[in-house]
C-alpha cells in the first residue's frame, strides 16, 4: 500500500468515526446516520433513539428524526414511538416543541398511567392505565391530551371490553377526561350516546362526577333505580347526592356528607327523605306518608382541652326502616336517639355536658321516650392521700331524667330531676405477687325530685343514702409450665386464678318509695351482703414460627383455652333480681327466675386452636329450678382471603323465650377481582328465616359487576303482616367509576 493511499484511509477512517461520535446539541442520540442539513438543521436516519437534554425523560424512537435547533422543534416520522415516565404515544409523523413539551401526532395512539395510589383490583389487579387513540392527537401540557376523532379506555387488551368514541376527547391523566358526541361501545356494540361526558380518572379514586347507577327489584317496592352524585370537595371532605324511584312505592332523594379536619374531629351526616304512594303490595296496604330519616355522627376538638360529640339516628316512621332497609340490623331497629355531648378533662378532674332523647317504638301509635335533658357530670379520678395508700374518688351527676310513654294521643309523663354524689375510697390491701386485694368503701347520696306514695308517682322529694363496703380478692394464682415441643406448642402454661367478693350494701330508708323509670337499673336493695366467688383456667401457649422472618405476632403467646365459672350468694333473695351482672336474673326477674339466695351459675369458655380459628361458649344455669336460663356460643374463622362467623343463641323466658341462629361469610379471591359475601339470621324459635343474603362481585381489567340477592322476612321479628320480600339488586363498575350503596345499604353496604 503506498504512502498516499495510507493517508486517505486513515484520513477516511478517522471523518468516519468523527461523524459516528457527532451530537446534536441539546441530545443525546443513537443513530445510524446523521446529516447535518445546514447550521440548525439536524438529520438522523435508521433506527433512531434520541433523548431531549432539556426534558429528562422524553425520548423519541423513529425512523427519520428533524430537529431544529433555533426553534426547538423536532419532526420525526415512520414507526414513532414518544416516551415520557407516565405516557407512551405511537403515531405516524409528530411536530414537537422540545422546549414547551407539546405537539401534535398524526393518526396516534397513546397509553397513559393513572397513578400507583388506584385501587388496582379495581383494574384486575393490572397497572391501572388509560388507552387513547385518534386522528390527531395533541400533547397540550405536561399530562394533558386532545384527541380527535379517536376513543378512550381503561381496557389496554388488544379488543377492549368497552370503550367510548367521541368527536373530541381531552384528557387529564390523573384527573379526568371529557368526551363530546360520545358513544359508548360494549365489545364494539354501540350501547348509549351522550353529547358530553366527564369521566373521572383521579390517581387518588376521589373524582367529582356521577356514579353508575344501580338497578333493583323488590317484591314490595317494584323496579328501583338509584343515582348518586359525588363531589370530592377538598381532600378533607365530600359530598353524594342521591336519588332512588320505586316503580310501586315512590322515590326518595338524600345527601351524605363527610369530613376530616385532624385525626380526632371527623363527622359524617346522612339525610334522606321518602315520598311513599299509596300502595297495596302483596296483599298490605301501604299508606301515602313523607318520611324523614337523619343519621350521623360529629367529633370535634373545642378550646380549653375539650372534646365535643354528637350522635342522631332519627327516623320519623318505624315502617320505614322495616320496608325500605336492606340492613338486617338497622331494619329490626325500633330506637330513634339524639345523643349529645361535650368533655373535658384537666389533671383528676374530668367533666362532661350531655343531652340524649331516646324513643322507642313498640308499634304505629305506641312508644317511649327516655333520656336525660340535660346531664352533667363531674368526676375526680383517683388521689393517694398523703403518703397513705389509700386513694379518692369522687363521681356526681345532676341530670334531668325524662321519661314520657305516648299510646295515640295519650302521654304519661314521669319526668323528674336527680342529683347523685358517690366519694370513694380505695386502699389495696396485698403487695404479694400472686394475690390481688383491693378494698372499696363508698357512700352514695341520690336526690329525687318526685317519689312513689302508696305507689302513686308525686311531687315530693326524697333523697336515698346507703353505704357500700366491698372487697375483691383474686388469687392466690397458680401457674406451671410444660414444654411439650409439638405441633401445638413450644411452651405450655396452665394457669389457676381463683377470685372472691364480698360487697355489704347498708339499709336504705323508703327505699320503696323510689321512681323506677321503666327499668331496674336504679334500684339497688339496702341491707343485703353478696358473696361473688368463681373460678378462672387459662391456658397459654407459644409457637415459634417456621419462618425466620414471619411477624412477632405469630410467636406471641396465645390464649388456647379460658374458662370461668362464677356465682353469688345474697343474704336477700331480693336482691338476685336486680343483679346486673346476671342477664337472666335481671331482664325478666319474677318471670322466669324467682327470687332466691343464690345466682345462676354463669359459665364462660373461649377457645383459640389457632391465630386463625376461634370459638366461645356462655351459659347460666339455675341450680335451684335446674333450667338452663340461657345459652349461646359462637365461632370465627379468618384468613387473608376468607372470613366465616357464627353464632347461636337461647334464651328461657315466659315472656319472650329465643333461640336464633345468625351466621356470616365473606370471600375475597384473585387479589380482591372476585369475592362475595352470603349472611344468615335465622329463628329457631318460630321457626322462619328473617334474612338470607348472598353479594357477589368480580372485577375484570377494567370494568366490574356486583350482585345482590336478599330474602327478607319483616313480619318474622314484628309479628305483623308484613309479607315477605325478595330484593335483588345490579350494579356494574368502570375503573375510574364505581357504584355505590344507597341510603338503605343495598349491596351489602358496600361501595365499590
Amino acid at each position: 500500500m503506498t504512502p498516499r493511499l495510507l493517508v486517505c484511509t486513515a484520513l477516511f477512517a478517522a471523518l468516519h468515526a468523527a461523524a459516528a461520535s457527532a451530537q446534536v446539541p441539546g441530545y443525546d442520540s443513537k443513530q445510524m446516520r446523521m446529516e447535518q442539513i445546514d447550521a440548525v438543521h439536524w438529520r438522523l436516519t435508521g433506527q433512531v433513539e434520541s433523548e431531549n437534554l432539556e426534558a429528562k425523560g422524553q425520548k423519541f424512537y423513529a425512523n427519520v428524526i428533524d430537529i431544529y435547533t433555533d426553534t426547538h422543534r423536532l419532526e420525526a416520522s415512520g414507526n414513532v414511538l414518544y416516551e415520557t415516565p407516565t405516557a407512551r404515544i405511537a403515531a405516524e409523523r409528530v411536530v414537537f416543541d422540545t422546549r414547551t413539551g407539546t405537539g401534535t401526532f398524526y393518526t396516534a395512539s397513546g397509553l397513559a398511567s393513572i397513578g400507583e395510589r388506584t385501587d388496582k383490583s379495581m383494574f384486575g389487579a393490572l397497572e391501572p392505565d388509560v388507552y387513547f387513540y385518534g386522528d390527531l392527537l395533541e400533547k397540550v401540557g405536561e399530562d394533558k391530551y386532545k384527541v380527535t376523532k379517536g376513543g378512550f379506555t381503561t381496557c389496554v387488551q388488544p379488543t377492549p371490553r368497552w370503550e367510548m368514541v367521541a368527536g373530541s376527547i381531552t384528557i387529564n391523566v390523573g384527573d379526568y377526561a371529557v368526551l363530546r358526541n360520545v358513544v359508548m361501545r360494549v365489545k364494539d356494540v354501540p350501547v348509549f350516546y351522550l353529547p358530553i361526558l366527564y369521566y373521572p380518572i383521579q390517581d387518588d379514586d376521589r373524582a367529582t362526577g356521577f356514579l353508575l347507577p344501580t338497578y333493583g327489584r323488590s317484591t314490595l317496592q317494584g323496579q328501583s333505580v338509584s343515582n348518586a352524585f359525588f363531589w370530592a370537595i377538598s381532600r378533607s371532605q365530600d359530598l353524594s347526592v342521591m336519588h332512588d324511584w320505586y316503580t310501586a312505592t315512590g322515590q326518595g332523594y338524600g345527601t351524605d356528607y363527610r369530613w376530616v379536619s385532624t385525626p380526632t374531629s371527623n363527622g359524617n351526616l346522612r339525610a334522606y327523605r321518602l315520598s311513599q304512594k299509596a300502595a297495596t303490595v302483596g296483599g298490605f296496604d301501604l299508606p301515602e306518608q313523607k318520611s324523614v330519616l337523619v343519621n350521623g355522627s360529629v367529633n370535634q376538638d373545642l378550646p380549653f382541652n375539650l372534646k365535643g360529640r354528637a350522635l342522631v339516628d332519627h327516623s320519623s316512621s318505624f315502617q320505614v326502616n322495616q320496608l325500605y332497609s336492606r340492613d338486617i340490623y338497622n331494619a329490626t331497629q325500633s330506637i330513634s336517639r339524639i345523643n349529645g355531648s361535650v368533655t373535658g378533662s384537666w389533671n383528676f378532674l374530668n367533666a362532661s355536658l350531655n343531652a340524649n332523647r331516646e324513643q322507642q317504638f313498640f308499634g304505629v301509635s305506641q312508644s317511649v321516650i327516655s333520656g336525660s335533658l340535660p346531664s352533667i357530670t363531674a368526676a375526680v379520678s383517683n388521689r393517694r392521700l398523703g403518703r397513705l395508700p389509700v386513694y379518692f374518688a369522687l363521681q356526681s351527676e345532676a341530670s334531668r331524667q325524662i321519661y314520657v310513654q305516648k299510646n295515640g294521643q295519650q302521654e304519661i309523663d314521669s319526668s323528674m330531676s336527680k342529683i347523685d354524689v358517690t366519694p370513694t375510697l380505695r386502699a389495696p390491701i396485698s403487695t404479694l405477687p400472686f394475690l390481688t386485694a383491693n378494698l372499696n368503701l363508698s357512700y352514695r347520696t341520690t336526690r329525687y325530685s318526685e317519689s312513689l306514695v302508696d305507689r302513686v308517682q308525686v311531687n315530693v322529694p326524697y333523697t336515698r343514702r346507703y353505704a357500700d363496703l366491698r372487697a375483691d380478692f383474686l388469687g392466690p394464682v397458680f401457674s406451671k409450665v410444660y414444654t411439650p415441643n409439638n405441633f401445638l406448642a413450644d411452651r405450655l402454661k396452665h394457669v389457676i386464678e381463683p377470685a372472691f367478693s364480698v360487697q355489704r350494701i347498708t339499709a336504705i330508708d323508703g327505699e320503696d318509695r323510689i321512681v323506677l323509670l321503666g327499668s331496674s337499673y336504679d334500684r339497688v336493695v339496702g341491707g343485703v351482703t353478696r358473696l361473688t366467688y368463681g373460678l378462672t383456667n387459662r391456658v397459654l401457649v407459644r409457637k415459634a414460627p417456621k419462618e425466620p422472618s414471619a411477624s412477632t405476632l405469630a410467636s406471641a403467646p396465645r390464649e388456647l383455652l379460658t374458662a370461668s365459672i362464677t356465682q353469688t350468694y345474697y343474704t336477700d333473695q331480693r336482691a338476685s333480681q336486680f343483679d346486673q351482672n346476671y342477664s337472666s336474673s335481671f331482664i325478666d326477674a319474677g318471670t322466669v327466675r324467682p327470687a332466691s339466695n343464690y345466682s345462676p351459675v354463669s359459665l364462660q369458655v373461649r377457645a383459640q386452636p389457632t391465630q386463625l380459628v376461634g370459638a366461645s361458649v356462655q351459659t347460666q344455669y339455675d341450680y335451684s329450678t335446674r333450667k338452663v336460663l340461657s345459652l349461646s356460643s359462637g365461632g370465627d374463622f379468618t384468613t387473608p382471603t376468607t372470613q366465616l362467623r357464627l353464632s347461636w343463641s337461647k334464651t328461657l323466658s315466659t315472656v319472650f323465650p329465643t333461640n336464633s341462629l345468625n351466621g356470616s361469610t365473606r370471600l375475597n379471591l384473585m387479589g380482591g377481582r372476585l369475592g362475595g359475601d352470603y349472611s344468615i339470621n335465622w329463628d329457631i324459635e318460630r321457626e322462619v328465616v328473617i334474612q338470607q343474603r348472598i353479594t357477589a362481585f368480580y372485577n375484570a381489567q377494567c370494568c366490574g359487576i356486583i350482585l345482590e340477592y336478599q330474602q327478607y322476612n319483616p313480619g318474622g321479628f314484628t309479628g305483623s303482616a308484613l309479607p315477605q320480600d325478595r330484593r335483588f339488586n345490579l350494579g356494574f363498575t368502570l375503573a375510574g367509576i364505581g357504584t355505590f350503596s344507597n341510603f338503605f345499604g343495598n349491596m351489602g353496604g358496600r361501595n365499590y
